[in-house]
C-alpha cells in the first residue's frame, strides 16, 4: 500500500474518532439537561436530567406491582417526557414521584374478579383467583348445615384476564376474599316528606311493601310523619352467596278446643322437610318439599251438652 493511500486512511479514522467523540459529548450533554414529564400533553414536573425523569418514571410504574412482569404494566394516561425550557422549576425525585402519581393511573395485566361487570380484586395467578372464589362461598356454607346443592353468586360473577389498576392487585385469595366479603357501602335511608306514602316509597326503591315492613318494625307504615327515616337496604357485601340446605323440622299438631266437643281430641306430630335458600348464610326462603303428618291415638272426650239434671 502506498503512503498516500495509508495517509487517508489514517485521516478517514481519526475524523471518525472525533465525529464519535463529538456525538458523545452531545449526547451526555443532552441526557444531563433537565426534563419536563408530560401526562396527556399537560406538564406534570420537571427534574434535572433525563436519568432522573426515568427512575421517576420506573418508581411510579413498578413500585406497587410486586410480582407482576414489567411487560404487563402500565399507564392509562399517555406519559411522555421531553427536554424542559431554561426557566422551568426543578424538583427532586420524590416529589416528582409524588406528582406523576396524583396525575396517572397504574394498570397491570392480571386476572381479575368481575362482579356485575365491575372488577373488585385481582391476582397474578389465575388459580388464585379461582381460590378466592371458593373460599368467598366457604366463609358462609360454614353458618349453614345439610347443603342442598353447591353454592353460587347472586350477580354475575366471573375470572377475566385484562388490565386493571394496580391497586386492586391483592397478594393472596384471603386477602381478595376480604375483598369481596367486606361491607364498604352505606345502607340506604329515605326521609318522609310531606305527601309521603309508604305505598309509593317502596316501589320507588324497587322494594316490596312487605319487605319495607320487615326493615322497619319500629314504623307505623300506614301513618308516616314527617322526617322519619325508613330503612330501604341494609349495607351488604359486594358478592351475595346463594346457598341451598335441606331442612326437617317437627311440628306438634293439637287440636282447637271445640274439636273436643265432638268427642274425640287428635294429637300428633308432622315432619316437614323443606328447601332453605340462605343468602350470605342469612335465610330468606323456604320451600317445603314434603311433609308427613303421624297422628297419636284418638284419646276419649267426654262431650258436655249444657242441660241440667231434673231432680
Amino acid at each position: 500500500m502506498d503512503s498516500t493511500k495509508r495517509n487517508w486512511i489514517e485521516r478517514a479514522i481519526f475524523l471518525a474518532i472525533i465525529a464519535g467523540f463529538g456525538i458523545w459529548m452531545a449526547v451526555t450533554r443532552l441526557s444531563g439537561a433537565p426534563r419536563l414529564i408530560l401526562v396527556d400533553n399537560r406538564p406534570i414536573a420537571a427534574v434535572e436530567s433525563r436519568a432522573a425523569a426515568k427512575s421517576v418514571l420506573e418508581h411510579v410504574r413498578f413500585g406497587r406491582a410486586a410480582g407482576v412482569p414489567g411487560k404487563a404494566i402500565r399507564f392509562a394516561q399517555r406519559v411522555s417526557v421531553r427536554r424542559a425550557g431554561e426557566d422551568a422549576d426543578l424538583v427532586d425525585v420524590p416529589e416528582a414521584v409524588r406528582a406523576l402519581e396524583d396525575a396517572v393511573t397504574v394498570e397491570a395485566e392480571l386476572y381479575a374478579i368481575v362482579v356485575d361487570d365491575k372488577p373488585l380484586a385481582a391476582l397474578v395467578d389465575k388459580e388464585h383467583a379461582e381460590e378466592a372464589l371458593r373460599l368467598t362461598k366457604k366463609q358462609y356454607e360454614r353458618r349453614i348445615r345439610n347443603l342442598y346443592s353447591q353454592s353460587s353468586f347472586k350477580e354475575q360473577v366471573f375470572i377475566s384476564r385484562r388490565y386493571v389498576e394496580i391497586e386492586k392487585l391483592c397478594s393472596s385469595p384471603d386477602e381478595a376474599t376480604r375483598v369481596l366479603t367486606t361491607i364498604t357501602e352505606k345502607p340506604t335511608i329515605h326521609t318522609v316528606v310531606a305527601g309521603d306514602r309508604a305505598v309509593h316509597i317502596a316501589p320507588r326503591y324497587g322494594v316490596s311493601l312487605a319487605d319495607l315492613k320487615k326493615l322497619n318494625p319500629q314504623a307505623d307504615l300506614d301513618r308516616l310523619i314527617e322526617g322519619d327515616r325508613l330503612l330501604i337496604r341494609r349495607p351488604r357485601p359486594p358478592v351475595t352467596v346463594i346457598s341451598k340446605a335441606l331442612v326437617t323440622r317437627a311440628i306438634d299438631i293439637t287440636p282447637p278446643p271445640e274439636a273436643r266437643r265432638y268427642g274425640y281430641a287428635r294429637t300428633g306430630k308432622r315432619q316437614v322437610r323443606m328447601v332453605v335458600t340462605f343468602e350470605n348464610g342469612e335465610p330468606v326462603l323456604e320451600e317445603i318439599v314434603s311433609q308427613v303428618t303421624t297422628w297419636d291415638r284418638p284419646a276419649k272426650t267426654p262431650i258436655s251438652t249444657g242441660r241440667r239434671r231434673r231432680r
